[in-house]
């Protein structure tokens, strides 16, 4: 007898508890218990951090969940000016993190990546 192990998709779950949250906050919002508006046009960008954070549980979605935190960090800290960065100033930060990360994915798939035409006794 062969055991089946189910495996829960994190990304979908991490999604729903997204969703949940943000209706929560809504509704509250809309009931006037809470004003969350504020809170939420301050810090919106970290929703895309939140998008990214599942994709890390994945092997092959690895490389995205790391872009959408950095593109996610990148917009709060242009959104908050914190440094003097602005949109229009740090966007190079951008080109610098893309170039760093193709790097750095060259290195650990060739280190990942068996080598071809070696004899393994």
């Amino acid at each position: 007898m062969t055991e089946v192990k189910s495996r829960v998709d994190v990304g979908l779950l991490t999604g729903g508890i997204i969703m949940i949250a943000l209706g929560v906050l809504f509704l509250l919002s809309r009931l006037e218990v809470a004003d969350f508006g504020q809170l939420i046009r301050r810090y919106w960008p970290m929703i895309v951090v939140l998008v990214g954070l599942p994709k890390l549980a994945a092997r092959d979605t690895v490389w995205s969940g790391l872009w959408l935190i950095t593109v996610g960090i990148w917009l709060q800290l242009a959104h908050l000016k914190i440094f003097g960065l602005t949109y229009g100033s740090s966007w190079p930060l951008l080109l610098i993190a893309l170039g760093a990360g193709m790097i750095v994915r060259a290195v650990v798939e060739s280190m990942l990546r068996p080598r071809e035409g070696v004899d393994e006794r």
